[in-house]
């Protein structure tokens, strides 16, 4: 795999990332950062072994070559590839967006994200470099707001039942505004967003590892309805609930 990637790449591209895939052995150590390097068609380039570990692999040659919709669901390659030709075609750095990543037994989890280009001597984008890191190890370090880690178990242990804004300030001992401004500062995502996030990730297991109904699930996920998890959920993950079951199951 590796052979045939340097035929398809150009020489000038492993010139030029060169010194970036040589920080790779720092990220071996770090197993809680996934470290991962592509080129301009997002082709993998180089991953450290937490990212190659994430994606069900062994080893970094069986992802090599490869782009994301060859190795996860199109619904999160999809919104991947965005993020890329962001990056890619207009240099914009993406730094600590909330994104779902699936693991290698198909669960979903919701972990922040940063990309930034990757250029050449002349000053041309030749591919990108990012690291990505569970949500909530990545909440561990929360600047001048350390409250907000609390907001995150909050959620999490409470999303079934009835949880709002105030609920969510309250824990962060911060006045509603205060706490929406902040939160939405660190996470880049709003807390009632992010509580969606949440429970749709809760029904996403839901959905592979039980044979409850999509009806039972919304409930037990504190969606109103069948019919409002539905909206939400093909909203964010671009397909039914239904549809997720079923691929899934194949």
């Amino acid at each position: 795999m590796t052979q045939s990637l340097n035929e398809t790449l150009s020489e000038s591209f492993f010139k030029e990332v060169d010194s970036v895939r040589k920080g790779l052995g720092v990220f071996q150590h770090l197993n809680d950062v996934c470290y991962f390097v592509k080129d301009r068609e997002g082709r993998f380039v180089s991953a450290n072994e937490s990212l190659v570990l994430l994606l069900g692999c062994t080893n970094e040659a069986e992802i090599l070559g490869k782009t994301d919709f060859e190795l996860v669901p199109s619904y999160l390659a999809e919104s991947y590839l965005k993020d890329d030709q962001q990056v890619l075609q207009n240099g914009e750095e993406i730094v600590n967006k909330v994104e779902l990543v699936t693991h290698n037994d198909l669960s979903v989890f919701w972990y922040t994200t940063t990309k930034i280009p990757i250029y050449d001597r002349n000053g041309s984008i030749i591919g990108l470099e990012g690291i990505t890191r569970e949500f909530k190890a990545a909440s561990s370090a929360l600047g001048p707001y350390p409250e907000l880690f609390k907001v995150i178990d909050f959620v999490e242990e409470n999303y079934s039942g009835k949880v709002n804004v105030a609920d969510m300030a309250e824990r962060a001992n911060l006045s509603v505004r205060t706490f929406e401004r902040q939160f939405k500062r660190r996470f880049n995502i709003s807390p009632i967003a992010y509580l969606k996030k949440v429970r749709i990730n809760a029904a996403c297991r839901e959905l592979i590892q039980s044979n409850h109904t999509i009806a039972r699930i919304a409930l037990d996920c504190g969606f109103c309805d069948q019919s409002y998890m539905t909206k939400e959920f093909a909203r964010l993950m671009q397909v039914t609930p239904q549809v997720y079951r079923d691929s899934h199951h194949a």
